[in-house]
């Protein structure tokens, strides 16, 4: 627990935050996002709570909250670690987070403290972090910080009233004829048992996007973590629709869509992953499945009047794709990253500590 004249910091597992603690940061992320995303409704107290009681009791979550002399949350930071199933053991990914009425007060700084701290804990050699276009004191702060830009992104996104219905529905049947060996089917929902295997073989297709200059490992999956994943899809309510493109002649999985939809947020969908195996391409696959699933929105989630998706600025393949189908940037997001020695020294050299954590 640390002080200063205006603030309280104080360090959290977050297994052992209580509803009404977890209340209290909702409505704290809830001011951030408003202003980052205005067009979007709050997130439910309610999910929130069961999003964290659904996280798996391996997981190293530490949280730490700043509160102003009057007693509110406006400042936090902290850091996830699946010890299990850790593909970049050198690398922590994190956000110093503050409120807009509460920067230029040195609160960054300090969290900056708690979050360099937390990295020597648990021996990470290099930080990454998330800044959003729509907040320019973020990019501002890692700058300043020396940060190197690695990644630059952005959530493109396809309204629904814009969509060419007859374009979509042409590559739905120019599908079997560009790819006449192939079929697509899917499932909603948790992964069928009986498809497990080739869905964990499928998914690491995302491995081929693009990473720019980001140096990080191929992330890997198991069945376990598919299905803590959708326990705790289930507990906040989201539902997820898969497609699959596979080879009928050896029944090989070619290529897989997915999207979610969040009760919470009934007017947006949300691309999942997209992916065709190198092998599989130049068969147009990539605008099968996604025609196939945009036109299936539309039909069956009426209410629905957008569909967003991320991708890497420089993933051409797909931008392409997704450009004819009629989507357009939104948010711009930029990847950044500095060594933890680095990060140190950058407070060292202004006098300040490692705070114990």
């Amino acid at each position: 627990m640390g002080t200063t004249p205006q603030y309280t910091y104080t360090v959290h597992e977050s297994a052992d935050l209580t509803d009404d603690e977890i209340g209290e940061i909702v409505a704290f992320n809830n001011i951030v996002a408003f202003e980052a995303v205005p067009e979007d409704p709050p997130t439910p107290t309610d999910q929130a709570i069961a999003s964290q009681r659904a996280v798996p009791e391996r997981y190293i979550r530490t949280t730490v909250l700043v509160r102003s002399a009057e007693g509110d949350i406006i400042g936090s930071t902290g850091l996830r670690i699946d010890p299990d199933n850790d593909d970049n053991p050198d690398v922590i990914s994190g956000s110093v987070i503050v409120r807009a009425d509460h920067r230029r007060n040195g609160v960054g700084t300090e969290l900056l403290r708690y979050f360099v701290a937390l990295c020597r804990r648990e021996e990470r050699d290099r930080i990454l972090g998330s800044t959003n276009g729509r907040l320019p004191s973020g990019e501002v702060f890692a700058q300043t910080l020396g940060m190197e830009a690695k990644q630059a992104m952005h959530v493109n996104h396809l309204v629904i009233a814009d969509v060419d219905r007859g374009l979509m529905d042409k590559w739905v049947s120019d599908g079997p004829q560009r790819a006449e060996d192939y079929e697509i089917f899917g499932w909603d929902g948790d992964v069928p048992e009986e498809h497990m295997v080739d869905f964990l073989d499928a998914v690491l297709v995302m491995n081929t996007a693009p990473r720019d200059d980001l140096e990080i490992n191929d992330f890997t999956l198991t069945a376990e973590e598919i299905r803590e994943g959708e326990k705790q899809m289930h507990a906040i309510g989201f539902e997820s629709w898969q497609l699959v493109a596979r080879r009928k002649s050896d029944g090989a999985w070619a290529g897989i869509h997915n999207v979610m939809w969040n009760p919470a947020e009934p007017d947006v969908v949300h691309v999942g992953a997209t992916g065709v195996r190198p092998e599989h391409r130049g068969h147009a696959l990539g605008k099968w499945l996604k025609a196939v699933m945009t036109l299936r929105v539309m039909d069956e989630r009426p209410n629905v009047t957008e569909i967003r998706t991320g991708n890497a600025d420089s993933n051409d393949a797909m931008l392409r794709i997704n450009k004819e189908m009629g989507y357009k940037p939104w948010i711009s997001a930029t990847t950044w990253e500095i060594a933890t020695d680095a990060a140190e020294d950058w407070l060292k050299n202004r006098g300040l500590e490692l705070p114990a954590v």
